[in-house]
């Protein structure tokens, strides 16, 4: 039970209005990073001990905090329900506790964080577009997970965008991929991976308005960071806008470096959700990405 963004972290009152609860706020409540307004990676439900009945129990990702004999972190899949994560951190004191949550909070948020993606990629396995991956795997050589209703927007040698349109609700998913020769590493610095996604969208991102065309918005500066070894895959997050227009939204890209065909395969979510939350949309994105595979 409980959506994939929520959280029940079982603690007592005493604990969570504490330091202890303000670093739990802190990592588990922090606004997820390159989306316009502020919205928290997990909706949290504090809940006492005495008050964790059987209704909680089934929930999806449950976090359970104590002071007790024994110091303890422990990580369990199923514990009172089918592919559920329970994780139960222990200290005998109240400061020893909060000593370890310091240094292990954003490990352990980062279980449910994976957890959560991989769910999300399950579920997208099982309405997947088996066509569109075959177009996808025949013009860029990669593996990948398109749930239901992308539809094919532009194929060219080495690149292939994808659009899924909700008109309904004004909700426009988007994904590229694009691949090109490795030769050096400034490939993979941000700056030249900003002038990729630059480029893709100033050809084939084209405005209601003369002159527009989708660009990098260089405002709030583009996350980056190392996200694997093997292989070797950079993920980058930030916002998009329109030049020469005032539309605008987040993007998040997946940088893989195949070394043994020494290519570089540049992957990209982007989102145009003007009057909608976009958490769920956006880590939807994260989550295909994240099932990128190549030979």
């Amino acid at each position: 039970t409980g959506n994939l963004t929520e959280l029940v972290i079982v603690v007592s009152d005493e604990l969570w209005q504490g330091e202890l609860g303000a670093i739990l706020k802190s990592a588990f409540q922090e606004s997820i990073k390159a989306i316009p307004q502020q919205e928290a990676l997990f909706d949290v439900y504090a809940i006492e001990p005495k008050d964790f009945s059987s209704i909680f129990q089934t929930h999806k990702n449950v976090l359970w905090l104590s002071v007790g004999d024994t110091a303890t972190i422990e990580r369990k899949g199923q514990k009172w329900a089918k592919n559920q994560l329970y994780v139960y951190a222990q200290h005998k004191t109240e400061e020893q506790l909060i000593k370890t949550l310091q240094k292990q909070i954003y490990e352990i948020r980062e279980w449910f964080l994976d957890k959560n993606k991989k769910r999300r990629i399950e579920k997208l396995k099982a309405s997947a577009e088996k066509e569109i991956q075959k177009r996808v795997q025949e013009a860029c050589g990669v593996s990948i997970t398109v749930p239901k209703g992308y539809q094919r927007a532009a194929k060219e040698e080495n690149f292939i965008w994808l659009r899924r349109d909700l008109p309904k609700v004004n909700i426009i998913s988007n994904l590229w991929i694009h691949v090109e020769d490795y030769y050096s590493p400034d490939q993979l610095s941000k700056k030249h991976l900003i002038q990729i996604r630059d480029s893709l969208g100033r050809v084939h991102v084209e405005g209601p308005q003369p002159q527009s065309y989708m660009a990098t918005e260089m405002i709030y500066e583009p996350d980056f960071a190392l996200i694997k070894e093997i292989p070797y895959t950079i993920e980058t997050k930030g916002l998009w806008t329109m030049v020469n227009d005032f539309l605008g939204g987040p993007y998040i890209a997946y940088v893989i470096l195949d070394e043994e065909i020494q290519k570089i395969i540049y992957a990209e979510g982007f989102l145009y959700c003007p009057s909608e939350r976009k958490r769920s949309h956006i880590l939807e994105l994260e989550a295909i990405l994240s099932s990128i595979k190549i030979k």
